[in-house]
C-alpha cells in the first residue's frame, strides 16, 4: 500500500515536471485607466491616452511583474495599451497587433450608461442579454471579434512555446480569453471581470487545456476600475 502511494506520487511528480517544462506562460494584462474609464464611457476603437490615475496604476504594476522572465511582449495597437506595455516592459520591443483591440462598440462608443439608456434602451438591454447575437450599428460583429482575438492568441502562443510572454490588451479580449480558460459559453461573457492595470497568469501546457494560475491580480493598484 505504501509502495503504491509512493509510485503514484512519483508519477504525478513527473507529470507536473513535464507540464512545467513544456508549457507557455502568458501574463495577461489590462491597460491602465483613461478618462473614458473614469467616466464609465465605452471606449472600444477610440484612442484616448492613460490619465494621471492610469499612469500611477501602471507604476504599481511594474513592481509586481519585474521578477518574471518575459521574452516577448505583445500589445493592442491602441494608445492606452501601448503606453502600458512600454511602461511595464521598457527594455522590450513591443509587438503591436490590431487583432488584440477592444470590441468596436459602434454607436455606443464614447457614451456612458445613462446616455445609452436615454438614446437606445431596448438595443442596450438586448445587447447585454445576448452580446454574441446582437450587432451594434456601426459596430463589430461579435463572432468576428472572437475570431480575431482567438486567432491572434493562438499565433503568439505557438510562436513562443515553453516561454513566458506578456499581452497587454483590453477588457473585452481578456473576457474572451478567460471564458475559454474557464470553459464558459459566451452567455457568461459579462460574468468575467478584470480590473484596469490588473494581471492574470495563464499556463498553456503543450497538448493540454490551459490552466489559470492567477486571475485579476489587483492588490497592487492604487485606484480601482471605474469603467469598461
Amino acid at each position: 500500500m505504501n509502495q503504491g502511494a509512493i509510485l503514484r506520487f512519483s508519477k504525478e511528480g513527473l507529470r507536473f515536471f513535464i507540464l512545467r517544462v513544456f508549457m507557455t506562460s502568458l501574463l495577461l494584462i489590462r491597460h491602465g485607466e483613461t478618462d473614458y474609464n473614469s467616466n464609465r464611457r465605452y471606449c472600444g476603437f477610440s484612442n484616448p491616452p492613460l490619465n494621471a490615475s492610469g499612469i500611477l496604476q501602471v507604476k504599481s504594476l511594474v513592481k509586481q511583474l519585474k521578477e518574471f522572465d518575459v521574452v516577448a511582449v505583445y500589445s493592442s495597437d491602441l494608445l492606452r495599451a501601448v503606453q502600458t506595455a512600454k511602461a511595464v516592459f521598457p527594455k522590450h520591443q513591443i509587438k503591436t497587433m490590431i487583432d488584440f483591440r477592444e470590441l468596436n462598440f459602434g454607436i455606443f462608443e464614447g457614451l456612458n450608461y445613462s446616455e445609452i439608456m436615454e438614446k437606445y434602451p431596448g438595443l442596450y438591454r438586448d445587447w447585454i442579454k445576448d452580446p454574441s447575437n446582437v450587432l451594434l450599428p456601426n459596430g463589430e460583429e461579435f463572432g468576428e471579434f472572437r475570431k480575431r482575438v482567438s486567432s491572434a492568441l493562438f499565433s503568439i502562443i505557438s510562436l513562443n512555446k515553453n516561454k513566458t510572454i506578456a499581452l497587454v490588451t483590453h477588457s473585452g479580449p481578456i473576457r474572451l480569453i478567460l471564458c475559454e480558460v474557464f470553459g464558459y459559453g459566451l452567455d457568461r461573457f459579462w460574468e468575467v471581470s478584470h480590473e484596469l492595470a490588473a494581471f492574470s497568469i495563464i499556463d498553456y501546457p503543450e497538448g493540454c487545456t490551459p490552466i489559470a494560475i492567477k486571475i485579476n491580480e489587483s492588490l497592487h493598484l492604487l485606484t480601482r476600475d471605474g469603467g469598461v
